[in-house]
């Protein structure tokens, strides 16, 4: 009997708080709803609005592109109209369903060849572009760069765990050596002179992750706008370190903060 009235007094206890919820920043009830479904994005998200707001409040180093109404534009304020990175953009809610199909966790040793034999095979090619770039890319990263060169160079290097051994691996990103900056880039995971992990989406960059058992790989979807200018986001991938390889697991939208006045 003593356990069926303590039985009754939980259940009504519960009843109670189930009636009225407290917004405890508000200190006001809290109305119980449907759950929300989960629906797919609407035009609007995929067509941010530009926000007309004073550039200055923004920083020039998180500008994606944009428009420059002074001619060095090494100021935020010289531009009229900017595409930024930062931490105010839009981010989709991850879904596991992955679209991401170009990367490889096939191992891979880097090409080892000499300066000359580099040299040789870029004359060969008979390429219009300077060597400026070959050989200042040789002199900075030495033999890594003499896995890319002559026809790809490293534009970015990067370093940190990605498989939770402690140890840092070096993030390669790397262009077509007679490309311009804005060019289409990929990127390489290297350990131990080994390419561990490759990814040739356009405009493919690996990033830490919260944690050090993978990465995240952003890259260019052409339903968000050409690549190389005025692309409307990205997407982010999450890789995961799983039975000796690296595997997708979630995936989000990013869509750039646009700032300026939007033109009719």
């Amino acid at each position: 009997m003593k356990t069926i009235i303590i039985a009754i007094g939980f259940f009504l206890i519960g009843l109670l708080f189930q009636k009225e919820f407290i917004d405890v920043k508000n200190n006001q009830p809290v109305v119980p709803t449907e759950p929300v479904k989960q629906t797919v994005e609407t035009d609007e998200f995929k067509q941010l609005p530009w926000l007309n707001l004073p550039l200055e409040y923004f920083s020039r180093k998180n500008i994606e592109w944009g428009s420059v109404i002074n001619s060095d534009g090494e100021d935020i304020t010289d531009w009229g109209k900017v595409a930024l990175d930062n931490k105010s953009i839009y981010q989709s809610y991850p879904t596991l369903n992955v679209t991401i199909s170009d990367y490889s966790s096939e191992i891979k040793p880097l090409v080892k060849k000499s300066f000359d034999t580099i040299l040789k095979e870029y004359k060969k090619d008979e390429e219009i572009f300077s060597d400026a770039r070959i050989r200042e890319n040789y002199q900075t990263y030495g033999a890594l760069a003499a896995n890319y060169l002559p026809d790809y160079y490293i534009a970015y290097f990067d370093e940190f765990d990605v498989d939770g051994d402690g140890q840092n691996e070096s993030i390669v990103y790397y262009n077509v050596t007679g490309a311009a900056d804005a060019g289409s880039y990929n990127s390489d995971i290297v350990k131990n002179g080994r390419i561990i992990f490759s990814v040739k989406e356009d405009n493919a960059s690996i990033i830490p992750a919260d944690t050090d058992n993978g990465f995240y790989v952003e890259w260019a979807n052409r339903d968000f706008g050409f690549p190389r200018c005025c692309a409307e986001g990205k997407m982010r991938t999450r890789f995961v370190w799983r039975d000796n390889e690296f595997v997708p697991i979630y995936e989000q939208e990013v869509r750039y903060l646009k700032i300026g006045k939007e033109e009719n």
